[in-house]
């Protein structure tokens, strides 16, 4: 019993390491009329307080209006300009695996990044659902997780977030605000990893929530079109 159990502590440490897989982030539905490009940005802090990771970290600032030294932009501070190279300054990989799905939505499936430039487009973090259902752990517990070893889940998540997409002209004047709530239920398997886990609940949430806003786009394009000449 004693080699069963460190057994398992062993494998689920392994598991907990497990990376996300790549098509997580990389969503193929593209919108049939493109927008002009955009450059992307994300709103940071609102993402931090979404998830309550509280990791956003900067140089402390003297100004008792703003401690934290958060950069003012044109969409508020804290909002950084993404590239597919950024790398945020946070521990929260949840905010990181946002960042990369909405510069691939934006670059693949939205815009047309061989156009000229036609503005800038936001993404933020509002409200979050977020619940786990143990139903399954009291028998996880009474086989000694041998059964989650055969596909039996630990417990589940449902997770709902509200996803909120600006759209500015290159003057900086809204253009389009769309605001949709993604929804995700995921099932912890026992090669996820408890924090695995999350991260792929929050990413399938936000892809949901875009994908609707993605409709959205797609449904207003030639207004939008129209406002960002």
């Amino acid at each position: 019993m004693k080699r069963i159990l460190i057994l398992l502590v062993a494998v689920i440490g392994l598991s907990s390491c497990k990376p996300l897989e790549k098509d997580v982030f990389e969503p193929d539905y593209q919108n049939a009329n493109l927008l002009p490009r955009l450059t992307c940005w994300i709103d940071q802090p609102s993402f931090e307080n979404a998830y309550g990771a509280n990791s956003y970290s900067v140089k402390a600032s003297n100004d008792l209006r703003n401690p934290y030294g958060l950069t003012e932009t044109p969409y508020g501070k804290g909002v950084h300009e993404l590239t597919d190279k950024t790398k945020l300054y946070t521990a929260e990989k949840r905010i990181q695996d946002a960042a990369e799905v909405f510069y691939y939505e934006v670059s693949n499936n939205i815009c047309d990044m061989t156009t000229r430039r036609a503005g800038n487009i936001v993404i933020r973090a509002g409200a979050i659902y977020n619940k786990n259902n143990y139903k399954w752990s009291w028998l996880s517990g009474f086989t000694v997780g041998l059964l989650n070893i055969f596909g039996m889940p630990f417990c589940s998540n449902t997770t709902e977030l509200e996803v909120i997409v600006e759209i500015y002209d290159t003057r900086n004047n809204l253009v389009a605000k769309f605001n949709e709530r993604g929804y995700s239920k995921q099932d912890m398997a026992f090669y996820h990893g408890y924090y695995q886990f999350q991260r792929r609940a929050a990413t399938l949430a936000l892809q949901d929530g875009l994908m609707k806003i993605k409709e959205l786009i797609e449904k207003d394009n030639l207004l939008i079109r129209t406002k960002l000449k």
